[in-house]
C-alpha cells in the first residue's frame, strides 16, 4: 500500500496531464453517447391541441414504397388507409379527408409524385378548426424536407391485369436559381363490361293496385377516359416569401355507352299477372373540359406572423347526351358553362400563450346550363359566399384547447328564386391529458351542409317510365350540431381510441317521393324534420414487431334516426375490419378485410359489401413494384345494395361486378433525382378546384 502511494506522489507532471486528457475524452464520449441515446429514444408521436405530429423513423421511410404504405404505419384513429386501393376514408363515414403537402391541398397526382424518403413529419389533425370549412373531419399535412434535388423525373402507373382500367402519371421538375418549373401528365381509362344491376320496384298506384317492374341488365358498358396536364411555376427566396402560378387543364370523356335492360311489368294487386315484357336501351355520353388558373402568395411578417393569399378561377364546359326508351323514347342534351372564383386570405400570429389565426374566404359561381330535346330548360344560377373566421388554440396545464367562430353569408339567385342565408359557426375542442397513457377529449361544432347546385335548379329529368328527378330552388341550408367524446390510450406498441359521436341535423335536406294523379313518381329534396345519428367506434393499432409487423382493427355500432314529414325510420348497424402489414427487407405484404358499411338516410337503406384484398410489393433501387388482388375468392361479387322503403314506392337495387371479382392489378413506380439543391416551397394552402357542373344526371 505504501509503495502504491509513493508511486502516485512521484508521478511526473506529463503522466498527470495524460490522465486528465484521457478523462476528458471519456467524458466527451459519454456525452456523445448520451446525446445519441436521446435522439434514438425521441418521441415519434407528439400530441397537439388539434391532433398529433408523427415523426417517421428511417426504417418506416425505407419500407414504404408509397405514401399510403407509410400512412398505414401511423396510428391515425378515425381513418382507414388502404395501401392496395390507395384510398383514405373515415371509418365512420361521417365526413371527408383533406390531404395536404407542406400545407398545400394535394391531388392524387401530387401523392403519386411524392418521394417518401424526403418526408420529414406527418401532421394529423382529427379536430380541424373553423378555417377548413364544412364537412372536413380530418386533415393530413405531410411535411417534406426543406430541400430536394435539382430535378425530379418519375412515373406512377397502376393498371389492371384482369380488365381495362388504369391510371398512369408522368412528371418532371426543374430548378434554376430561386425558380422551379414542374410539368405533369395523367392519363386514366376504364372500359368495364362486367357490371350488372338488378332492380325491382313496387309502385302503389292511385287506384290501389300494385305494379311491380323489374329492370335487369342484359348488357352493360361503363367506360371513361381522362387527361390532365398541369404546368406550375414557383418563385421562392430564402425568407419563405413565395409566389406560385399553376395552370391545369382536364379533359374527361365518356364515349357512347349503352345499357340494355330486360323490363318486365307485373300486377301484384288485385291479381298477379304479367302485363308486359320488353327490352330497353339507355345510352349516355358526355365530355367535360376544364382549365384552372391558380395564383398563390405567402409572406412572413416577422418571426411569428404569416400572411397568405390565394385565388383560383375555374371554367367548365360540359356537353352531355342521354336517352332511354323504356315504354316510350326519351332523350335530351345538355350544353353547360360554369365559371367560379375561389379566394382566401389568412393571417396567423404565434403568440406565447396561444396561436391566433383569422381570415376571410370569398366564393362566387355562375352556372348556365341549357337543356334541349325532351327536356327544354335553361338553368342560370348565381351563388356567392363570404366566410369570415377567427380562432385561438393553445394549452394550459394538463389541458389543450381550440376555440373558433366563423360567420358565413350565402347568396343564391335563379330567376325569381333568391335568398340570403346568414350562419354562425362556433367550434370548441378540449382535451385533458390524464397521464402519460390516457387522454380524454370533447368537441362541439355547428356546421352547415350546402346542397349540390344541380338539386337547387328547377329542372325536371325523367329516369324511367315511372320516375322523375326534380330540382328544388327553395332548398335552404341546414345546420348540423355535432358532439364527439374520445378516450385514447397510447403506449409504445399499442394505440387504442374509443369514440362516441352524436349528430343532430334538424330541418336538413331529405329525399321526398310524391305520386302524381297520372301515377308518376317524383324524387326531389325538401327541408324536413331532420336526421340524427349516434355511433360508438373502437380502433386499435398493435405494433407486433417495430417497423416489421403492424395490425390495425376497428369495430363499431351505428344508430341512424330519420324523421321525415310523413315517416320515422330508425336503423342499427355494425361494422368492423382488420389490416395486417408485414415488411421483410425489400418485400412488403399487406392483407385487408373490410366488413362493409350499412346506413339509413331518409328512406334509403344502403349496404356497401365486405371486401378482401392482398398486396405484395418489392423495392429495387428507385423502382417499386406491387401486385394486388381484390376479392380473390369471388368471381362476381356484390358491390352494393340499396333499398327504398317509401310508403308508395318500394325498390331494391343490387349491383354485381365481374370486373371487381378476382381482380389483379400491377403498380410500377420510379423516381429519379439529381442536380443542384433547391429550397422547397412551404405553401399553406392551395387551389380549390371546382368540379360541380350543376347538371342533373
Amino acid at each position: 500500500m505504501m509503495t502504491g502511494l509513493l508511486c502516485l506522489m512521484i508521478a511526473s507532471p506529463l503522466q498527470a496531464q495524460e490522465a486528465k486528457t484521457q478523462q476528458t475524452k471519456q467524458q466527451q464520449t459519454k456525452t456523445q453517447q448520451t446525446l445519441q441515446e436521446v435522439e434514438v429514444k425521441a418521441a415519434r408521436i407528439v400530441d397537439r391541441s388539434d391532433g398529433k405530429l408523427f415523426l417517421p423513423s428511417a426504417a418506416q421511410l425505407q419500407h414504404s414504397a408509397n405514401v399510403y404504405q407509410l400512412l398505414t404505419m401511423m396510428p391515425m384513429q378515425g381513418l382507414k388507409v388502404n395501401a392496395i386501393t390507395r384510398t383514405i376514408t373515415p371509418v365512420a363515414m361521417d365526413g371527408s379527408v383533406q390531404i395536404r403537402i407542406d400545407g398545400a391541398k394535394a391531388t392524387a397526382n401530387d401523392l403519386a409524385a411524392l418521394d417518401t424518403k424526403h418526408i420529414r413529419s406527418i401532421e394529423y389533425i382529427d379536430n380541424p378548426g373553423v378555417r377548413y370549412g364544412d364537412g372536413i373531419k380530418y386533415v393530413i399535412n405531410i411535411h417534406m424536407r426543406r430541400s430536394t434535388q435539382g430535378y425530379d423525373l418519375g412515373l406512377d402507373a397502376t393498371n389492371l391485369l384482369t380488365d381495362w382500367r388504369g391510371s398512369n402519371t408522368v412528371y418532371g421538375k426543374y430548378n434554376t436559381g430561386n425558380s422551379q418549373f414542374a410539368l405533369s401528365y395523367d392519363f386514366g381509362y376504364k372500359d368495364f363490361k362486367g357490371n350488372r344491376r338488378d332492380e325491382t320496384a313496387d309502385y302503389m298506384l292511385t287506384d290501389g293496385s300494385v305494379e311491380r317492374i323489374t329492370r335487369n341488365d342484359l348488357e352493360n358498358r361503363d367506360r371513361n377516359f381522362s387527361h390532365n396536364v398541369q404546368l406550375t411555376y414557383n418563385l421562392a427566396d430564402t425568407t419563405d416569401n413565395v409566389f406560385q402560378a399553376s395552370f391545369a387543364t382536364t379533359l374527361d370523356h365518356t364515349p357512347t355507352q349503352q345499357d340494355v335492360k330486360l323490363i318486365t311489368t307485373r300486377s301484384l294487386l288485385p291479381t298477379a299477372s304479367v302485363l308486359s315484357s320488353q327490352t330497353a336501351t339507355q345510352t349516355d355520353r358526355s365530355r367535360d373540359f376544364s382549365p384552372v388558373l391558380d395564383l398563390y402568395f405567402f409572406r412572413h411578417l416577422g418571426s411569428h406572423q404569416t400572411l397568405l393569399a390565394n385565388a383560383t378561377t375555374t371554367y367548365i364546359y360540359s356537353n352531355a347526351y342521354s336517352s332511354y326508351d323504356e315504354l316510350s323514347p326519351y332523350a335530351y342534351k345538355v350544353d353547360g358553362h360554369t365559371w367560379s372564383l375561389w379566394s382566401e386570405a389568412v393571417y396567423t400570429n404565434r403568440l406565447k400563450p396561444f396561436t391566433l389565426s383569422a381570415g376571410a374566404n370569398y366564393q362566387q359561381k355562375y352556372v348556365d346550363n341549357t337543356y334541349t330535346g325532351d327536356v327544354v330548360a335553361q338553368t342560370k344560377t348565381v351563388t356567392s359566399q363570404v366566410y369570415l373566421f377567427s380562432q385561438l388554440s393553445g394549452s394550459l396545464w394538463h389541458f389543450r384547447y381550440t376555440a373558433g367562430l366563423g360567420y358565413n353569408n350565402l347568396h343564391y339567385r335563379q330567376g325569381d328564386y333568391t335568398y340570403d342565408f346568414h350562419f354562425l359557426r362556433p367550434k370548441l375542442h378540449l382535451s385533458w391529458v390524464i397521464d402519460h397513457h390516457f387522454t380524454f377529449s370533447y368537441s362541439y361544432e355547428v356546421s352547415q351542409w350546402i346542397s349540390r347546385v344541380a338539386m337547387l335548379s328547377d329542372t325536371r329529368i325523367r329516369q324511367n317510365a315511372r320516375e322523375w328527378t326534380v330540382g328544388n330552388p327553395d332548398l335552404r341550408q341546414p345546420k348540423r350540431r355535432e358532439h364527439t367524446w374520445r378516450l385514447a390510450y397510447s403506449a409504445p406498441s399499442l394505440y387504442n381510441s374509443l369514440t362516441a359521436y352524436y349528430r343532430r341535423n334538424p330541418h336538413c335536406n331529405m329525399a321526398l317521393y310524391t305520386r302524381t294523379a297520372d301515377d308518376q313518381f317524383l324524387y326531389t329534396q325538401t327541408n324536413q324534420r331532420g336526421i340524427n345519428m349516434f355511433y360508438v367506434l373502437d380502433e386499435a393499432q398493435w405494433t407486433v414487431v417495430p417497423d416489421r409487423f403492424i395490425v390495425n382493427a376497428n369495430a363499431g355500432i351505428y344508430r341512424c334516426m330519420n324523421y321525415g314529414d310523413a315517416y320515422k325510420h330508425h336503423y342499427t348497424s355494425y361494422t368492423g375490419g382488420v389490416t395486417a402489414q408485414l415488411f421483410l427487407g425489400n418485400w412488403s405484404i399487406v392483407g385487408d378485410f373490410d366488413g362493409g358499411y350499412r346506413w339509413l338516410e331518409g328512406e334509403t337503406k344502403g349496404n356497401n359489401s365486405a371486401t378482401l384484398s392482398f398486396q405484395v410489393g418489392y423495392q429495387l433501387r428507385a423502382w417499386n413494384f406491387s401486385l394486388s388482388c381484390l376479392n380473390p375468392f369471388s368471381h362476381d361479387p356484390r358491390i352494393r345494395r340499396a333499398e327504398l322503403i317509401n310508403a308508395d314506392l318500394h325498390k331494391t337495387d343490387v349491383l354485381h361486378s365481374r370486373n371487381d371479382g378476382q381482380l389483379l392489378s400491377l403498380t410500377v413506380s420510379c423516381q429519379l433525382s439529381g442536380g443542384k439543391r433547391y429550397h422547397n416551397i412551404s405553401r399553406k394552402n392551395r387551389q380549390k378546384i371546382d368540379t360541380d357542373t350543376g347538371i342533373i344526371r
